[in-house]
């Protein structure tokens, strides 16, 4: 089928757009052909309702942290098997195709439609229909997955839900790695002030202020262990920004402009939900 186009919306187009521009840009080292392609099809209107420079540059931190993050991992373990949960059109199981890892990508049903209309699937590259927060989600993975990520999606879902998925994906790969990101707060009440194309409502409810510590994620997912949080700002946002939006960034990035980037390890420990 073709990828609908004209309904994209909302966070989908956010980061495919920035993930485009960066694409394009010679000075950036980031190469998304998929992307590129993808906001060619757009309309101008479209770019429009949801592009801004500071956004565009956040989103790009944010997907080097996790190449760089998800590459670590496989390096450790070259033949490793991943889950990305809400994979919507993201590009990094494409991107960083060089490791002799096997991805599986879920989404929700429409997610997975889109994705089939933009990427190939192939022995190394697995798309499933699912919803990650369903009990009987865990049937649908292989029988041992070494990483679980989800770029820009767990500050979405209700933290009582991710705790549930949390516990069952431990009982499935105990010692498993955890990659995931989140929102401050004030982001999380406020973003559809803030970015273009996001709708009131959207966000889960749950975050932390760029200072957090381990122990406090640790205490909002209590399976969660060898846990390590950095925010994007002190991940290189900053470099990419320039005049005005850089010093808006750095004076107000505690209150609202930053996100967490969180690594941890899923518990041995049995637990009951």
């Amino acid at each position: 089928m073709e990828l609908k186009l004209r309904e994209l919306e909302g966070t989908a187009l956010i980061t495919v757009v920035a993930r485009a521009r960066a694409s394009q840009n010679p000075d950036e080292d980031f190469y998304d052909p998929w992307a590129e392609e993808i906001v060619g099809n757009l309309t101008p209107e479209q770019i429009k309702s949801v592009e801004t420079g500071r956004i565009n540059a956040g989103v790009l931190v944010r997907e080097l942290a996790f190449d760089a993050a998800v590459a670590k991992i496989l390096k450790e373990k070259p033949q490793g098997v991943v889950a990305n949960l809400g994979a919507g059109l993201d590009s990094r199981p494409f991107r960083l195709g060089d490791l002799a890892a096997r991805w599986y990508d879920y989404d929700l049903p429409d997610g997975i439609a889109a994705r089939r209309s933009v990427y190939a699937e192939d022995a190394a590259h697995h798309f499933i229909a699912a919803d990650v927060l369903q009990p009987e989600f865990v049937e649908l993975l292989p029988p041992r997955v070494d990483l679980f990520y989800a770029c820009g999606v767990l500050m979405y879902l209700k933290a009582d839900a991710l705790n549930e998925m949390f516990a069952r994906l431990a009982r499935h790969s105990p010692g498993a790695a955890v990659l995931f990101d989140t929102a401050t707060p004030f982001f999380a009440r406020h973003a559809h002030r803030i970015v273009r194309g996001v709708k009131p409502g959207l966000f889960g409810g749950w975050g932390f202020k760029y200072d957090a510590r381990p122990e406090q994620v640790k205490a909002l997912f209590p399976v969660l262990g060898d846990i390590e949080v950095s925010n994007y700002g002190d991940s290189g946002l900053l470099r990419r920004l320039h005049g005005s939006m850089k010093l808006f960034f750095r004076l107000l990035r505690p209150v609202f402009t930053d996100s967490l980037f969180v690594t941890a390890r899923l518990g041995e420990r049995p637990l009951f939900f």
